[in-house]
């Protein structure tokens, strides 16, 4: 005896996007996984190792240090420049041994003070020998023609002052800073004082 189904007891096919199978992936192409947790510890154990044999590495190396304290000299420059500027009276930076001072007065007749760094809100003074992170560097020579004292008028225009005499720079000034045997020099063009590390 056979039994025929009703054909309300008919089963509906499954309705199915075309071009998908049932699982939801695509028929044609590779199908999509994401990363296990075994595959994601093993690339973060990775990274650690090679940030430990790098990163101590990179701390050590004298071309690094010594571009770093070009680009501190330069910044401290252009700050003494741009406020020159901005103030629309003469900025200097004096430089004793391993320091040097960002300096400014009222008048061209009033003693040179330091002035206050924007930061810290202490005197603008740089020591390389307290620079963190770089140990080791150094201002090997600074040329400004002899003085030096060395300024910017209220033009931007870059000075060499002797104490009583400005005297505007005939040729580029240069500040060279050194560490270990790599050596870079902060130019400072007559002129416009525009600057640039060689």
């Amino acid at each position: 005896m056979h039994h025929r189904h009703h054909p309300q007891c008919r089963r509906a096919p499954v309705a199915r996007a075309e071009g998908l199978t049932r699982r939801g992936f695509a028929r044609r192409g590779v199908p999509r996984r994401g990363f296990t947790l075994v595959e994601i510890l093993c690339v973060i154990v990775i990274l650690g190792i090679a940030s430990a044999l790098i990163i101590p590495q990179i701390g050590t190396r004298d071309d690094l240090k010594t571009a770093a304290a070009a680009r501190m000299i330069i910044a401290d420059l252009m700050y003494t420049q741009n406020m020159a500027i901005s103030k629309q009276r003469k900025h200097y930076v004096q430089f004793t041994g391993q320091q040097y001072t960002l300096l400014s007065r009222n008048t061209d007749t009033d003693p040179l003070v330091a002035i206050t760094h924007p930061v810290n809100k202490d005197t603008y003074a740089v020591t390389f020998n307290d620079r963190p992170g770089m140990e080791g560097t150094r201002i090997d020579s600074v040329n400004f023609g002899g003085p030096t004292i060395f300024g910017f008028d209220d033009l931007g225009s870059p000075f060499a002052y002797d104490g009583t005499t400005f005297t505007p720079l005939g040729a580029a000034g240069e500040i060279v800073v050194k560490c270990g045997d790599f050596t870079l020099t902060v130019k400072v063009e007559p002129f416009t004082g525009d600057m640039s590390v060689e």
